[in-house]
């Protein structure tokens, strides 16, 4: 497992298309805060980590989609299954080398709390937290996007079925909805939003009950896409 994460983490460190993606994730999350402060004159993260699950929409997909839909267009995935490891280890492999570039997307953005400390004080927890629940979003993310990477070869229709899927999520309880289901649907389907369970985390709560949110989400999809797998080896 540990040779298949580094062969998929050179992948993206070797190659043009996974800077090109971390960096414009880093400046555009970087731009879009720096926007809140001059213009909004917000002087607080809050701000930032809610545009997150936005970004990642865009992002994710991108670094996601062909993952595992290369594998299978090139006719790689079944030399991939014969080698002496799980099914259950590819794809955690996969995912633990995207969710790192996701890490050094986000490493980039550290700049912006840093350089808020000197217009204001901020709360280093909050912060910190912060960016937990963000990596565990990103997971989620990941994963979702990686099943759909197992389902096709087209890296163009992975790419819209994941942003297409995590859109609809962003939105549930929202008011995007609200014009469009009844109140009681609103206040059922909200807790199935990733949105909604990250706002604990930027507040600076690490609620378990969010965090059971996250880790049962990514382990589904995790698993999904194993079954997926095993179908084919």
């Amino acid at each position: 497992m540990k040779h298949l994460y580094r062969k998929e983490l050179n992948y993206y460190l070797n190659n043009p298309i996974g800077y090109i993606i971390v960096v414009l994730f880093a400046v555009f999350a970087n731009f879009l805060f720096v926007k809140d402060i001059f213009i909004v004159g917000s002087a607080s993260m809050r701000p930032f980590f809610s545009l997150l699950p936005w970004l990642f929409l865009v992002f994710i997909p991108a670094l996601t989609m062909r993952i595992l839909s290369e594998e299978k267009r090139i006719n790689t995935i079944e030399i991939l299954l014969t080698l002496p490891v799980s099914e259950a280890q590819v794809v955690l492999a996969k995912l633990l080398s995207l969710l790192t570039m996701v890490g050094i997307g986000l490493l980039l953005t550290l700049g912006l709390p840093v350089s808020l400390s000197f217009l204001t004080r901020i709360y280093l927890p909050e912060i910190l937290v912060g960016y937990l629940g963000s990596i565990f979003l990103a997971g989620f993310f990941i994963s979702l996007s990686m099943f759909f990477s197992s389902q096709s070869k087209n890296q163009v229709v992975v790419f819209l079925a994941s942003a297409i899927t995590l859109f609809f999520l962003l939105v549930l309880g929202t008011e995007f909805t609200a014009n469009i289901l009844p109140r009681s649907v609103q206040d059922f389907l909200v807790y199935f939003s990733p949105a909604n369970h990250l706002q604990n985390f930027i507040k600076g709560v690490i609620d378990f009950r969010s965090v059971a949110y996250f880790l049962s989400l990514t382990l589904m999809f995790v698993f999904l896409t194993v079954v997926d797998l095993e179908k084919r080896g």
